[in-house]
C-alpha cells in the first residue's frame, strides 16, 4: 500500500471519531404505552387513593348498624351488635387479660368493613375456643345514613341513602334536582369523613360535565355516608354551613359576614350541637387538618373576638355526646 492511501485511511479514520465526540447524546423518549411524567398539577395518586377510599359498590358497614353474629351449634355465643361511634363492637366469651392480669374484653373493628371480611375475621377469633367456628354476619338494622349536597343545586339540602348500596356522585346530584342555571359543573367539591379515623379530607374539583361526556366509565364516583357535595356557582359569593343546626345549607355571603351571624341566619344550633369545636374550612382546603377551630361559645359569653368568613368557607357544626 502506498504512503499516499496509508494517509487517507488514516484522515478518514480521524473524522469519524471526531463525528462521533461532537454529536449531541440521543434524546430518550418513552416507549409506546410507557409511563411519562405526569402534570405538575395533577392530584399525587397516592393522595387520591385515600381520599377516594374503597370504589368497591358492597356495602361497608357504619356506625350504628347493628349486627347479628351467629356462631352455628352455640347460642350462648349468638349475640347482637350495635357498633358504637368508636366503631369497635366488644366480643363476650373471648375475654383476654391484660399485662396485671385484669380481665379485658375483645373487640374488633367494624365500621368501614364489608360483612365478608369482617365475618372471615370473627371466624378466627372464636377458632380460640370453638372448632371449627362456623360464624355467620347479618345487619338486622341500619343506621340512618344522610349525605349533604349543597350550592347551586335545586334542592339544596341533606338526603337519606339507601340501606344497602352505595350512589354515585350523579345520583346524589339528581336527587337534589340537578344543577341551577349559575352552576360551576366543572367545579363540584366531594369533603369525605373516613369512618375508621374520623378525618375530613376534600377531593380536588370535580367536572361533571367530563363524567357525562365519558358516559360515566370510571369517573363517576361512589358516595360515602356523610359526604358532602358543594356545587360552586359562577355568579354569587356563598358560604355554607353543615351539621347541627336547624337550616344547613349555602348562604350569600357579604363583607363582614360573622359566624355568629351565619349561625343566626342558619337558624340557630340544634339541641346537643358542639358549640365549642365548631370547624372552618376554607375554600381550596385539602383536609381537616387545614380547618381551624372555634369556640362559639366562648365568642357569645364575650370571652373571644368573633370571626369573619370569606367567600366559599365552609363551616361544620359537630354534635356533642353526652
Amino acid at each position: 500500500m502506498s504512503a499516499i492511501m496509508r494517509f487517507l485511511l488514516l484522515l478518514t479514520f480521524v473524522l469519524i471519531l471526531a463525528a462521533g465526540c461532537s454529536s449531541p447524546p440521543p434524546t430518550l423518549t418513552p416507549e409506546a404505552g410507557g409511563e411519562s411524567t405526569p402534570p405538575t398539577n395533577a392530584p399525587d395518586p397516592d393522595e387520591l387513593r385515600e381520599i377516594l377510599g374503597d370504589q368497591n359498590a358492597e356495602y361497608a358497614l357504619y356506625s350504628g348498624d347493628v349486627l347479628h353474629i351467629t356462631v352455628q351449634g352455640h347460642p350462648e355465643l349468638t349475640v347482637e351488635r350495635k357498633i358504637p361511634p368508636s366503631g369497635k363492637i366488644p366480643l363476650y366469651g373471648l375475654d383476654t387479660a391484660d399485662e396485671n392480669g385484669n380481665p379485658k374484653v375483645a373487640v374488633i373493628a367494624a365500621a368501614g368493613r364489608h360483612l365478608p371480611e369482617l365475618e372471615k375475621d370473627l371466624t378466627g377469633l372464636y377458632s380460640r375456643i370453638v372448632n371449627p367456628p362456623y360464624v355467620t354476619l347479618t345487619v338486622v338494622e341500619y343506621a340512618p345514613k344522610v349525605i349533604y349536597v349543597a350550592g347551586a343545586v335545586a334542592g339544596p339540602k341533606d338526603y337519606r341513602l339507601p340501606d344497602e348500596r352505595r350512589i354515585s356522585l350523579v345520583q346524589a346530584l339528581t336527587m337534589a334536582g340537578w344543577f341551577t342555571s349559575d352552576a360551576a359543573k366543572d367545579r363540584v367539591r366531594v369533603m369525605r369523613v373516613d369512618p375508621k379515623t374520623g378525618r375530613r379530607l376534600n377531593l380536588p374539583p370535580i367536572d361533571v360535565t367530563e363524567i357525562l361526556s365519558a358516559g360515566g366509565g370510571g369517573l363517576d364516583i361512589l358516595l360515602q355516608p356523610g359526604d358532602t357535595i358543594t356545587v360552586d356557582s359562577t355568579e354569587s359569593l356563598s358560604v355554607f354551613v353543615f351539621g347541627h343546626v336547624e337550616r344547613p345549607g349555602e348562604y350569600s355571603w357579604s363583607q363582614g359576614l360573622t359566624l355568629t351571624r351565619l349561625i343566626t341566619l342558619a337558624g340557630g344550633f340544634k339541641t346537643f350541637a358542639k358549640m365549642t369545636n365548631i370547624r372552618v374550612l376554607r375554600s381550596g382546603a385539602k383536609s381537616e387538618g387545614d380547618a381551624y377551630v372555634v369556640d362559639l361559645k366562648a365568642v357569645l359569653d364575650g370571652e373571644a373576638p368573633d370571626h369573619k368568613l370569606e367567600p366559599g368557607d365552609r363551616i361544620w357544626v359537630d354534635e356533642r355526646f353526652i
